[in-house]
C-alpha cells in the first residue's frame, strides 16, 4: 500500500516526513517537483510539498482592457482557474496513478483546506481521500494526527473558493471603475476591495475627527505632600476664574490635615491564551509590525517553535498539558522563570471569551536558546512563550491607600499603589501598572505642603490607530478574518493610502475615502462586508451553497455599479477637490497661492499651484516629511521637519540652497581637489560625506548613522581633511572627518 501525503510548503512537508519516518527519508524528483519517501509500517509514503495556493483566479483575456462600458458584464464572467506551477497538473496526475490513498496534509483552516481540495480537483481524485489535522509541527502532535485522519470538509473548502471569487469580482470591478473615473492607470491605479475599503474609511473618519476637533481649556489644582501630588477633589475646574478662587482660598493656609486614610485590595487579572488578534495587537506593542509579525509567526510554526498562529481560540483545551509545555520551556533561556513559576502557582490557565475546535490559542511548542533567535525572531517567539506563562500564572494583587486632606476648607485626595504579589506581571512584557509611593501618613497629621499649583490643560480628540487597535476594530466590524486582516492593513500602507504607526492617513487616502463616504455608502461601510462574511460561514456550516452567495454578491455589485457609474462625474470632482486640499501646505512666498507637496518620478517637491508656478522645491527623498509654523532665520521661508527611523528629526530650510541647510552641510574643502566635502544620503538613506565636485572626486567619508555632526573651520594637520564636532550623547569628540585618519585611532568613532 502507498500513499501521497500533500503539504503546504516544504518546511512542513519535511517535518511530517521525518516525524513519521524516524528520520528516515530519502529525496526523488519527478518532473520538476521533489519529492520525500519513507515507509512506516507496511506502507509506503511520499510526500509532496506545494507553496500555497496552485489555482490563480483571473478574467478572460478579452477583458484585460480597463474600461467602464464592460464592467456589468466581468462581473458576470465566470473566472478562469491557471495552474500557478507550471507542469505541476501532470506531477499530480503521475503521482495520482501510483498511490491507493491521498493524505491532505495541508494548514487546518479555510484556505488550506480549498488548497487540499484544488490538488485534488488537479488530480481528478474522488476516493481513497483522508484529512491529517495538526495545529503543531512537533513529533507528537504529527504522530497523533496521521493515527487519527479525517475526512477532507468541502463545504470549508467551498466558502474559501466562495471569498476568493467575491474578492476578485469586487475587487476587479471597483479598481477598475474608481481608477478610470479618476483617470488614475497604470502603476497610479486606485486600489479599491471588498474589505479595503471599509478599513480605509475608518481610519479617514477617525482622522476627520481628530482634525475637527476643538480642544477645550480645563484647570487642574493640587499641592504637594510629603514628595507626593494631592489633587482637588473638584478637579477638572471649568475656567481660569473658578481656579483663581480656589486658589485665593489657600492663601492663608499653611498646612493640611489627614482626614481619612482607608485600605482596599484589588486584582490585575492575568491576560488570556493568545488568538491571532491578541498575539499581532501585542506583537505591535513591542514594536514589531503586524505584517512581519504574521510572518515570523509563520516561520517560527513551520520549524516547530509554536503552535499554527492563525486561531480565533482563547481557550486552550482540556488536551493540552500544561506541565509538559512548562517543562519544554525549563530547557530554555527562561528556565528561571518557569521554575518560579511552577513554584508559586496553580497552573491554572485563564480563559477568554471564544472558544473554537479547529486550532488551540497560540503557545510554544519547543524550547529555545537566546542564541538560535535574534532581532523580532526572538521578540516573537518570545512574546508567546511569555503569554503562555503568563496565562498560567496568577492573578496580580494590589494594594491601595486612598487618601483624604483637607487645607482652607478644600479636600485633596491622593492613592497609594503597591504590588503585594505581581502574578503574572513578573513574566511577561507588556504591562501597563506602575506603583504609586506611599506618603505614609495616618488621620489626624498636619503637615505642610508645597505652594499650591493650577495646570492649564486642554482636552484631547481621539486617538489615531495603531496597526494593533485597527485589527480590534476590523474583527469586531467583521472585516475580513483572522488570516487576512494583516494583509489588508499591509496593503493600505503599500497602495499609499496611509502610513506611520500610528497611523496617518496620506493625501491620496483621504481623497479615495472621502470619495467613497460622499458617494458610496455601501462599499464604505462594513455592513455589507460583514453580510458576506456572515455567509461564507454558513457554507462552511452547510446551510448555503455557495453558489447561491457569490450569485447573491453579483447581484448586490450590479446594482451598486449602476448607482456609481451615475455619480461617476461627482465621484471624479470630490476625489481632486479633497486630494488638492490634503496636498495644500502653505501659501507660496512669491504669489499667495496655495503650495502642495506632491510627488512623481520618484522625486518629492513642493510647488505653487498659481498661474505664474513662482515656486518649486525638491524635497528629501528618504523620511517622513512635515510642515512646520516655524520660519527660516536666514531666508524667511517655512521650516520642514525630516523624520527618519532611528535618527534625531532633521529641521531644515525648504530651500535646498538657503545657507541655513548648506552652512550645517558643508564641512570644509576636500584636500583631493578643493572641492566643498557635504552631507549627502544614499538611496537607503545611509548618510555619508562625499566631494561636491562627484563624479569627477570620488572622495566619500562613512560617518555615524546616529550622531550629531558639527562643522568647524578647523584642518586636522594629519591628513589635511576637516576637522568636526561629533556628538555622542552628552559627550563632545572633536576629530578629523577622515575615518581612517591616524588621529582617530582609539576614539569614539566608531559608536553608531
Amino acid at each position: 500500500m502507498s500513499s501521497l501525503i500533500i503539504a503546504e510548503k516544504a518546511n512542513v512537508a519535511l517535518r511530517i516526513a521525518t516525524s513519521l519516518s524516524d528520520g528516515k527519508v530519502s529525496r526523488v524528483k519527478v518532473g520538476a517537483s521533489t519529492i520525500l519517501r519513507f515507509s512506516r509500517g507496511d506502507r509506503e509514503y511520499s510526500v509532496l510539498s506545494l507553496r500555497g495556493h496552485i489555482i490563480e483566479l483571473d478574467y478572460p483575456k478579452e477583458f484585460s482592457s480597463w474600461k467602464i462600458d464592460n464592467l456589468k458584464e466581468l462581473i458576470r464572467v465566470n473566472p478562469v482557474e491557471n495552474v500557478k506551477v507550471k507542469g505541476l497538473d501532470h506531477v499530480l496526475k503521475k503521482l495520482n496513478s501510483e498511490n491507493n490513498e491521498v493524505i491532505v496534509a495541508t494548514d487546518y483552516d479555510r484556505e488550506g483546506e480549498l488548497i487540499g481540495v484544488e490538488t485534488l480537483r488537479l488530480m481528478e481524485r474522488s476516493d481513497g481521500i483522508r484529512r491529517a489535522r495538526f495545529s503543531a509541527l512537533t513529533k507528537y502532535d504529527l504522530v497523533q494526527s496521521f493515527e487519527n485522519l479525517a475526512e477532507v470538509d468541502y463545504n470549508l473548502a467551498g466558502s474559501a473558493e466562495a471569498r476568493g471569487v467575491i474578492d476578485l469580482m469586487w475587487g476587479a470591478a471597483l479598481t477598475r471603475f474608481f481608477s478610470v473615473t479618476t483617470k488614475r492607470l497604470g502603476g497610479e491605479f486606485i486600489s479599491v476591495g471588498r474589505v479595503q475599503s471599509p478599513t480605509l474609511t475608518i481610519l479617514v473618519e477617525r482622522e476627520k475627527e481628530i482634525r475637527d476637533f476643538i480642544p477645550e481649556k480645563y484647570y487642574e489644582l493640587s499641592i504637594v505632600v510629603n514628595g507626593v501630588k494631592f489633587n482637588y477633589e473638584g478637579n477638572p475646574i471649568k475656567s481660569k476664574e473658578e481656579a483663581d478662587k480656589l486658589l485665593d482660598n489657600l492663601k492663608e493656609s499653611t498646612g493640611v490635615t489627614i482626614k481619612e486614610k482607608s485600605d482596599r485590595e484589588r486584582k490585575i487579572y492575568r491576560p488570556v491564551p493568545f488568538s491571532t488578534t491578541e498575539f499581532l495587537r501585542d506583537a505591535n506593542r513591542i514594536g514589531v509590525s503586524v505584517e512581519r509579525a504574521m510572518a515570523i509567526a509563520e516561520t517560527l510554526y513551520q520549524h516547530g517553535k509554536i503552535s499554527y498562529p492563525r486561531t480565533d481560540n482563547t481557550v486552550y483545551p482540556r488536551t493540552l498539558s500544561v506541565k509538559s509545555i512548562l517543562s519544554n520551556l525549563s530547557d530554555s533561556y527562561l528556565k528561571k522563570e518557569v521554575d518560579h513559576l511552577v513554584e508559586n502557582s496553580k497552573l491554572v490557565p485563564s480563559r477568554g471569551r471564544v472558544e473554537t475546535t479547529d486550532h488551540p490559542p497560540i503557545y510554544p511548542t519547543a524550547p529555545m536558546k537566546k542564541s538560535e533567535l535574534k532581532g523580532d525572531y526572538f521578540k516573537i517567539y518570545d512574546l508567546v512563550a511569555r503569554r503562555y506563562m503568563a496565562t498560567v500564572a496568577e492573578n496580580a494583587d494590589i494594594k491601595e491607600t486612598d487618601y483624604v486632606a483637607e487645607t482652607g476648607g478644600l479636600k485633596f485626595v491622593y492613592t497609594a499603589s503597591k504590588a503585594v504579589n505581581r502574578g503574572w506581571m513578573d513574566y511577561y512584557p507588556i504591562v501597563y501598572y506602575q506603583e504609586k509611593r506611599d506618603p505614609e501618613l495616618n488621620v489626624g497629621d498636619e503637615k505642610a505642603f508645597e505652594l499650591p499649583k493650577v495646570d492649564e490643560r486642554n482636552t484631547n480628540p481621539p486617538p489615531r490607530f495603531t496597526q494593533g487597535s485597527l485589527l480590534e476594530k476590523m474583527e469586531k466590524e467583521l472585516l475580513g478574518t483572522k488570516s487576512t486582516r494583516h494583509e489588508i492593513i499591509q496593503k493600505l500602507y503599500d497602495r499609499g493610502f496611509i502610513e506611520g504607526n500610528p497611523i496617518r492617513v496620506k493625501p491620496l487616502g483621504m481623497a479615495m475615502g472621502e470619495s467613497l463616504i460622499m458617494n458610496s455608502e455601501a462599499v464604505a461601510r462594513p455592513e455589507m462586508t460583514a453580510k458576506l462574511e456572515k455567509e461564507m460561514d454558513q457554507i462552511a456550516a452547510g446551510s448555503k451553497r455557495k453558489e447561491e452567495v457569490i450569485e447573491d454578491s453579483r447581484s448586490i455589485l450590479d446594482n451598486l455599479l449602476d448607482d456609481l457609474i451615475s455619480k461617476s462625474d461627482r465621484i471624479s470632482e470630490k476625489f481632486y477637490e479633497t486630494l488638492k486640499l490634503e496636498k495644500v501646505v502653505g501659501k507660496c512666498p512669491k504669489c499667495g497661492s496655495d503650495l502642495i507637496m506632491d510627488y512623481a518620478n520618484n522625486a518629492r517637491f513642493i510647488k505653487c499651484t498659481g498661474p505664474s508656478n513662482d515656486f518649486f522645491q525638491f524635497l528629501p527623498r528618504t523620511g517622513k516629511i512635515e510642515v512646520t509654523d516655524e520660519k527660516c532665520p536666514v531666508c524667511g521661508l517655512f521650516l520642514i521637519k525630516v523624520i527618519r527611523k532611528g535618527e534625531k528629526p532633521e529641521i531644515r530650510c525648504v530651500d535646498n540652497k538657503c545657507a541655513y541647510n548648506t552652512d550645517r552641510e558643508t564641512f570644509g574643502k576636500c584636500p583631493s581637489d578643493g572641492g566643498n566635502l557635504v552631507m549627502r544620503r544614499s538611496r537607503m538613506s545611509t548618510r555619508f560625506i562625499g566631494c561636491s565636485n562627484y563624479p569627477s572626486c570620488k572622495v566619500t567619508l562613512s560617518v555615524p548613522q546616529k550622531v550629531d555632526i558639527i562643522p568647524t573651520s578647523k584642518v586636522c594637520p594629519v591628513d589635511g581633511f576637516p576637522i568636526a564636532i561629533f556628538k555622542y550623547g552628552k559627550n563632545d569628540v572633536e576629530q578629523c572627518l577622515n575615518p581612517r585618519c591616524p588621529s582617530r585611532s582609539g576614539k569614539k568613532e566608531d559608536r553608531s
